[in-house]
């Protein structure tokens, strides 16, 4: 079996939420969107295209997971003529933040909270009491929201990542429109993607694997969710427990993992380049030695 690697990029036209564990009253906001995200968008999109009566939603998900991958998406500025990603890294003395990927050394590496300060802004909201219209107690929040244009350049905000077709798979290449994220009905995470599909042979620099059941990545830089294993290198980062919406089940609110995920940026100890699968779900898994040189199961 094998597969196709392209990048792609879609522009930011509408404030975007994807949530994070809150702080508070505060709905906190990824600055990335996960591959579970984008498949659902993607799928909803699908769906509705090719709805005679209800879209099948289920039907469509699943041809998804089974012919194609995503990368998690991360923001980009343009630079007058490319869009340039901006991905999120673990150093052991600085913590954790975001370097453009076409500046290999640290030199110009920024915060975490120089990203968010870049990028978010606060909408507040609150639930209204039918009885007297007015606020409901208690109910008063903020809701971070990744804005369309970066604050301190002259620059709209895209999100680039890359996508995995199996050969012959061409459903997603005439989607220009997606809604991603929370607060979709109300106009919020309109994204429109940007020119044509661009063929890839590497994935923000890091080797590919594309003759295996799943693509395997070769890197010492871990961006997406990542399974704990005992086989796995010694990892530097964060880790934290997903939880999500599951339509399809009698409990709607299920963890996507149970145990906890290293989160994307968390860095392999001394650089060691080693092979990750990309799951259905777009989670990484350890891929030990041998995996690559055969094709394995997925």
């Amino acid at each position: 079996m094998s597969w196709t690697l392209y990048r792609w990029t879609w522009r930011l036209e509408s404030p975007l939420f994807v949530g994070a564990p809150p702080a508070g009253s505060l709905n906190r906001c990824r600055l990335y969107v996960p591959s579970r995200a984008l498949w659902g968008a993607l799928t909803a999109e699908l769906a509705r295209r090719r709805a005679n009566a209800s879209p099948s939603y289920e039907t469509e998900g699943t041809t998804l997971h089974e012919n194609a991958r995503f990368t998690y998406l991360f923001p980009a500025e343009c630079d007058g003529k490319h869009w340039r990603a901006w991905l999120p890294r673990y150093e052991e003395n600085n913590g954790l933040v975001w370097r453009r990927e076409d500046r290999p050394d640290s030199k110009h590496d920024i915060t975490n909270r120089q990203m968010r300060l870049r990028l978010l802004d606060a909408r507040p909201g609150t639930a209204i009491d039918p009885d007297s219209d007015s606020a409901e107690e208690g109910s008063l929040r903020e809701t971070e929201c990744v804005l369309p244009r970066w604050r301190d350049i002259e620059s709209p905000v895209a999100f680039v990542g890359y996508v995995f077709f199996k050969e012959g798979f061409s459903d997603l290449r005439d989607v220009k429109v997606i809604f991603v994220g929370g607060d979709t009905r109300y106009g919020l995470g309109r994204l429109r993607r940007v020119g044509e599909l661009a063929s890839s042979s590497d994935l923000f620099g890091a080797q590919v694997l594309l003759d295996q059941d799943a693509p395997m990545i070769q890197t010492s830089h871990l961006l997406a969710h990542t399974h704990l294993s005992d086989q796995a290198p010694k990892i530097v980062g964060s880790q934290e427990v997903l939880a999500g919406w599951d339509r399809t089940k009698a409990d709607a609110f299920r963890r996507t993992a149970e145990t906890p995920l290293w989160t994307p940026g968390s860095q392999v100890c001394n650089g060691d380049v080693r092979k990750w699968k990309i799951s259905r779900d777009g989670v990484w898994k350890f891929a030990p030695e041998g995996s690559g040189s055969h094709q394995g199961r997925g």
